[in-house]
């Protein structure tokens, strides 16, 4: 008996296609699972940043002194890097050590929006331009001076966190604002 002549090997055109489809599904499924850790990072950065707020309140409350949060510039840069802690003793703002400042991540952004009462004017305060003013206060008595709210970005992400204070709990708090 002579042996049949054996197929070519190779791989047919439906082989290939299949695989190419299977290979395509998996790199998009990965695509999807990078972005949603990088938004999870910029999520993390919130809520840390909501926490060490709070803590800050609480921190001003067991302490009965007001606790103030001002921005501290990258010298290199000008640009805020980290949420300085100040306290307020005998009518001047001081740096502290405790609570430790708050350092954001390279291209986040912090924004302040403050409404200021008529009756605050800052205008007739006299400083030195050596002292210390914070933006935001956070009084022992359960609330924050002026009235402010603080926007969060990020350089390459679209989500926005939006932060201010709620009387009704008495704590700050965060909403994620979709853009």
């Amino acid at each position: 008996m002579r042996q049949s002549r054996s197929r070519q090997s190779g791989f047919t055109l439906i082989e290939i296609s299949v695989v190419v489809i299977i290979l395509a599904t998996i790199s998009a499924m990965s695509l999807f699972a990078i972005n949603q850790a990088f938004d999870r990072r910029f999520k993390s950065q919130a809520d840390n940043l909501l926490v060490w707020l709070n803590q800050l309140s609480d921190q001003a409350a067991l302490e009965a002194v007001p606790y103030g949060v001002m921005g501290n510039p990258d010298e290199a840069e000008k640009e805020v890097r980290a949420l300085q802690v100040v306290a307020y003793y005998r009518q001047y703002w001081f740096p502290v050590t405790y609570p430790e400042p708050f350092s954001m991540e390279k291209g986040a952004r912090i924004e302040w929006v403050v409404s200021t009462s008529p009756d605050y004017d800052d205008e007739s305060r006299d400083e030195d331009e050596d002292s210390l003013v914070p933006v935001i206060a956070l009084m022992p008595d359960g609330y924050m001076e002026p009235k402010a709210e603080m926007i969060l970005t990020f350089d390459s992400s679209p989500l926005t966190f939006k932060y201010r204070w709620d009387e009704e709990i008495a704590s700050m708090s965060m909403v994620r604002v979709a853009e």
